[in-house]
Protein backbone atom coordinates (compact mmCIF):
# COMPACT_ATOMS: atom_id res chain seq x y z
CA UNK A 1 0.00 0.00 0.00
CA UNK A 2 2.84 2.40 0.88
CA UNK A 3 4.61 1.84 -2.45
CA UNK A 4 1.40 2.68 -4.30
CA UNK A 5 1.04 5.97 -2.43
CA UNK A 6 4.68 6.94 -3.11
CA UNK A 7 4.24 6.27 -6.81
CA UNK A 8 1.11 8.39 -6.90
CA UNK A 9 2.81 11.29 -5.09
CA UNK A 10 5.78 11.19 -7.49
CA UNK A 11 3.45 11.24 -10.45
CA UNK A 12 1.56 14.21 -9.02
CA UNK A 13 4.74 16.23 -8.38
CA UNK A 14 6.11 15.40 -11.83
CA UNK A 15 2.89 16.51 -13.44
CA UNK A 16 2.91 19.81 -11.53
CA UNK A 17 6.50 20.47 -12.56
CA UNK A 18 5.85 19.79 -16.22
CA UNK A 19 2.72 21.90 -16.29
CA UNK A 20 4.37 24.97 -14.67
CA UNK A 21 7.12 25.41 -17.28
CA UNK A 22 7.20 28.95 -18.93
CA UNK A 23 7.15 29.33 -22.62
CA UNK A 24 7.07 25.67 -23.20
CA UNK A 25 4.46 23.54 -24.83
CA UNK A 26 1.95 22.04 -22.42
CA UNK A 27 2.69 18.47 -21.43
CA UNK A 28 0.03 15.92 -22.36
CA UNK A 29 -0.59 13.37 -19.62
CA UNK A 30 -0.82 9.73 -20.45
CA UNK A 31 -3.94 7.83 -19.37
CA UNK A 32 -1.93 6.17 -16.57
CA UNK A 33 -0.73 9.54 -15.24
CA UNK A 34 -4.25 10.95 -15.36
CA UNK A 35 -5.53 8.00 -13.36
CA UNK A 36 -2.79 8.49 -10.78
CA UNK A 37 -3.63 12.19 -10.31
CA UNK A 38 -7.37 11.49 -10.09
CA UNK A 39 -6.79 8.77 -7.52
CA UNK A 40 -4.62 10.99 -5.32
CA UNK A 41 -7.05 13.91 -5.54
CA UNK A 42 -9.90 11.62 -4.58
CA UNK A 43 -8.03 10.58 -1.45
CA UNK A 44 -7.48 14.18 -0.39
CA UNK A 45 -11.12 15.12 -0.96
CA UNK A 46 -12.28 12.05 0.91
CA UNK A 47 -10.01 12.81 3.86
CA UNK A 48 -11.38 16.32 4.47
CA UNK A 49 -14.99 15.70 3.50
CA UNK A 50 -16.97 15.87 6.77
CA UNK A 51 -19.97 14.19 5.16
CA UNK A 52 -18.03 10.99 4.46
CA UNK A 53 -18.12 8.61 7.39
CA UNK A 54 -15.51 6.21 6.08
CA UNK A 55 -12.61 8.72 6.10
CA UNK A 56 -9.73 8.11 3.75
CA UNK A 57 -10.42 5.17 1.50
CA UNK A 58 -8.12 4.09 -1.30
CA UNK A 59 -9.93 2.72 -4.32
CA UNK A 60 -8.25 0.73 -7.07
CA UNK A 61 -9.34 1.43 -10.60
CA UNK A 62 -10.42 -2.09 -11.41
CA UNK A 63 -12.35 -2.25 -8.16
CA UNK A 64 -14.10 1.02 -8.91
CA UNK A 65 -15.06 -0.11 -12.41
CA UNK A 66 -16.31 -3.54 -11.34
CA UNK A 67 -18.21 -2.28 -8.31
CA UNK A 68 -16.58 -4.66 -5.78
CA UNK A 69 -15.74 -3.81 -2.18
CA UNK A 70 -12.28 -2.25 -1.62
CA UNK A 71 -9.24 -4.08 -0.38
CA UNK A 72 -9.05 -2.01 2.79
CA UNK A 73 -12.70 -2.71 3.58
CA UNK A 74 -12.02 -6.42 3.30
CA UNK A 75 -8.93 -6.24 5.51
CA UNK A 76 -10.76 -4.19 8.15
CA UNK A 77 -13.46 -6.80 8.42
CA UNK A 78 -16.20 -4.94 6.61
CA UNK A 79 -19.61 -6.46 7.17
CA UNK A 80 -20.35 -9.04 4.52
CA UNK A 81 -23.53 -8.94 2.52
CA UNK A 82 -26.29 -11.01 4.06
CA UNK A 83 -26.45 -14.48 2.61
CA UNK A 84 -29.18 -15.21 0.16
CA UNK A 85 -32.17 -16.92 1.73
CA UNK A 86 -31.99 -20.67 1.62
CA UNK A 87 -34.24 -22.45 -0.74
CA UNK A 88 -37.48 -23.54 0.75
CA UNK A 89 -37.38 -27.21 1.61
CA UNK A 90 -40.70 -28.89 1.80
CA UNK A 91 -40.67 -31.57 4.45
CA UNK A 92 -43.15 -34.38 4.21
CA UNK A 93 -46.01 -33.81 6.57
CA UNK A 94 -47.04 -36.65 8.82
CA UNK A 95 -50.10 -38.36 7.51
CA UNK A 96 -51.75 -38.06 10.89
CA UNK A 97 -53.50 -41.35 10.29
CA UNK A 98 -53.29 -43.61 13.29
CA UNK A 99 -53.01 -47.35 12.71
CA UNK A 100 -56.26 -49.31 13.06
CA UNK A 101 -57.28 -50.33 16.55
CA UNK A 102 -55.02 -53.08 17.79
CA UNK A 103 -52.64 -52.77 14.83
CA UNK A 104 -48.96 -52.03 15.66
CA UNK A 105 -47.37 -48.92 14.18
CA UNK A 106 -44.59 -49.07 11.57
CA UNK A 107 -41.99 -48.18 14.22
CA UNK A 108 -43.19 -51.03 16.42
CA UNK A 109 -43.02 -53.43 13.49
CA UNK A 110 -39.40 -52.49 12.84
CA UNK A 111 -38.47 -53.06 16.49
CA UNK A 112 -40.05 -56.47 16.61
CA UNK A 113 -37.79 -59.32 15.56
CA UNK A 114 -39.09 -62.35 13.70
CA UNK A 115 -38.01 -65.40 15.69
CA UNK A 116 -39.12 -68.95 16.38
CA UNK A 117 -41.64 -69.69 19.09
CA UNK A 118 -38.94 -71.41 21.17
CA UNK A 119 -36.75 -68.30 20.99
CA UNK A 120 -39.67 -66.02 21.87
CA UNK A 121 -40.55 -68.03 25.00
CA UNK A 122 -36.88 -68.40 26.02
CA UNK A 123 -37.37 -71.69 27.91
CA UNK A 124 -33.77 -72.80 27.60
CA UNK A 125 -33.49 -76.38 26.35
CA UNK A 126 -37.27 -76.73 26.15
CA UNK A 127 -38.61 -76.34 22.62
CA UNK A 128 -42.05 -74.95 21.74
CA UNK A 129 -43.47 -76.16 18.43
CA UNK A 130 -46.61 -74.82 16.77
CA UNK A 131 -48.96 -77.69 15.94
CA UNK A 132 -51.80 -76.05 14.01
CA UNK A 133 -55.07 -74.29 14.82
CA UNK A 134 -58.83 -74.74 14.69
CA UNK A 135 -61.99 -72.69 15.04
CA UNK A 136 -64.78 -73.62 17.45
CA UNK A 137 -67.54 -72.16 19.62
CA UNK A 138 -66.50 -74.08 22.75
CA UNK A 139 -63.19 -75.57 23.79
CA UNK A 140 -63.40 -78.54 26.14
CA UNK A 141 -60.43 -80.00 27.91
CA UNK A 142 -62.62 -82.31 29.92
CA UNK A 143 -66.03 -82.37 31.52
CA UNK A 144 -64.65 -80.02 34.14
CA UNK A 145 -62.67 -77.57 32.03
CA UNK A 146 -64.49 -75.81 29.17
CA UNK A 147 -64.38 -72.32 27.66
CA UNK A 148 -67.24 -70.80 25.59
CA UNK A 149 -66.94 -67.99 23.06
CA UNK A 150 -68.90 -64.76 23.55
CA UNK A 151 -71.97 -64.07 21.34
CA UNK A 152 -70.90 -63.18 17.81
CA UNK A 153 -67.40 -64.52 18.49
CA UNK A 154 -65.63 -67.82 18.02
CA UNK A 155 -62.54 -69.37 19.57
CA UNK A 156 -59.27 -69.65 17.68
CA UNK A 157 -57.34 -72.50 19.29
CA UNK A 158 -53.58 -72.54 18.76
CA UNK A 159 -51.90 -75.83 19.59
CA UNK A 160 -48.33 -75.69 20.95
CA UNK A 161 -46.25 -78.72 21.96
CA UNK A 162 -43.57 -78.31 24.62
CA UNK A 163 -40.72 -80.82 24.35
CA UNK A 164 -37.84 -81.70 26.65
CA UNK A 165 -35.02 -83.13 24.47
CA UNK A 166 -32.55 -83.32 27.36
CA UNK A 167 -31.75 -86.28 29.58
CA UNK A 168 -32.91 -84.52 32.74
CA UNK A 169 -36.30 -83.54 34.17
CA UNK A 170 -37.14 -79.84 33.76
CA UNK A 171 -39.58 -77.59 35.62
CA UNK A 172 -41.56 -75.01 33.61
CA UNK A 173 -43.26 -71.97 35.15
CA UNK A 174 -44.74 -69.75 32.45
CA UNK A 175 -47.17 -68.24 34.97
CA UNK A 176 -44.22 -66.59 36.71
CA UNK A 177 -42.79 -65.38 33.40
CA UNK A 178 -46.14 -63.67 32.59
CA UNK A 179 -45.95 -63.73 28.77
CA UNK A 180 -48.59 -61.87 26.76
CA UNK A 181 -49.72 -63.48 23.50
CA UNK A 182 -51.34 -61.56 20.67
CA UNK A 183 -52.30 -62.99 17.28
CA UNK A 184 -52.71 -61.17 13.97
CA UNK A 185 -55.18 -63.10 11.85
CA UNK A 186 -55.23 -62.77 8.06
CA UNK A 187 -53.11 -59.62 8.32
CA UNK A 188 -55.91 -57.41 9.71
CA UNK A 189 -57.69 -58.93 12.70
CA UNK A 190 -55.89 -58.74 16.06
CA UNK A 191 -56.80 -60.77 19.14
CA UNK A 192 -55.23 -61.17 22.58
CA UNK A 193 -54.97 -64.66 24.07
CA UNK A 194 -57.27 -65.29 26.99
CA UNK A 195 -55.97 -66.26 30.41
CA UNK A 196 -57.89 -69.31 31.58
CA UNK A 197 -57.79 -71.89 34.37
CA UNK A 198 -57.17 -74.67 31.88
CA UNK A 199 -54.28 -76.87 33.07
CA UNK A 200 -52.88 -76.89 29.53
CA UNK A 201 -53.09 -73.11 28.95
CA UNK A 202 -49.67 -72.14 27.57
CA UNK A 203 -49.77 -68.64 29.07
CA UNK A 204 -50.10 -70.02 32.63
CA UNK A 205 -48.53 -73.45 32.26
CA UNK A 206 -46.78 -74.85 35.33
CA UNK A 207 -45.39 -78.32 35.59
CA UNK A 208 -42.49 -80.63 35.10
CA UNK A 209 -41.34 -82.31 31.93
CA UNK A 210 -39.50 -85.57 32.23
CA UNK A 211 -36.44 -86.23 30.09
CA UNK A 212 -37.55 -86.76 26.50
CA UNK A 213 -41.22 -86.04 27.34
CA UNK A 214 -43.59 -83.52 25.79
CA UNK A 215 -46.76 -81.66 26.80
CA UNK A 216 -49.64 -80.43 24.65
CA UNK A 217 -50.73 -76.86 25.42
CA UNK A 218 -53.13 -74.37 23.85
CA UNK A 219 -53.72 -70.67 23.43
CA UNK A 220 -57.35 -69.47 23.16
CA UNK A 221 -58.27 -66.28 21.31
CA UNK A 222 -61.65 -64.81 20.35
CA UNK A 223 -62.23 -63.60 16.80
CA UNK A 224 -65.41 -62.64 14.89
CA UNK A 225 -67.63 -65.43 13.59
CA UNK A 226 -67.36 -63.94 10.09
CA UNK A 227 -63.84 -65.30 9.74
CA UNK A 228 -64.25 -68.73 8.16
CA UNK A 229 -60.66 -69.52 7.22
CA UNK A 230 -57.20 -68.72 8.58
CA UNK A 231 -54.94 -67.88 5.63
CA UNK A 232 -52.25 -65.93 7.50
CA UNK A 233 -51.28 -66.03 11.15
CA UNK A 234 -48.69 -64.27 13.28
CA UNK A 235 -48.13 -64.61 17.00
CA UNK A 236 -46.60 -61.75 18.99
CA UNK A 237 -45.03 -62.68 22.32
CA UNK A 238 -44.25 -59.93 24.83
CA UNK A 239 -42.07 -60.59 27.87
CA UNK A 240 -40.06 -58.11 29.92
CA UNK A 241 -41.15 -55.22 27.74
CA UNK A 242 -39.79 -56.82 24.56
CA UNK A 243 -42.03 -58.10 21.77
CA UNK A 244 -41.09 -60.81 19.28
CA UNK A 245 -43.03 -61.83 16.19
CA UNK A 246 -43.47 -65.48 15.27
CA UNK A 247 -44.74 -66.40 11.83
CA UNK A 248 -46.94 -69.46 12.28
Amino acid sequence: MKSSRIKIAIAFVAAAFWLSGCGEKLYVLTPEEQDAIVSYASRVVSKYNTNQTDGEVFVFKDVLENGYSTEEETEEGAEAAPPSPAEDVTEPEPSGEAPPDGEPSDAQKQQEAAVTLSEALDLGDISADYAGNRLCGTYEKSDVYAVDADPGQQLLVLNVNLKNPTGQDVQIDLLKMSPVFQAVVNGTQTAVAQTTILPNDLSTYQGGLSAGASAETVLLLQIPEEIKEISELQLKVTMGGETSTVNL
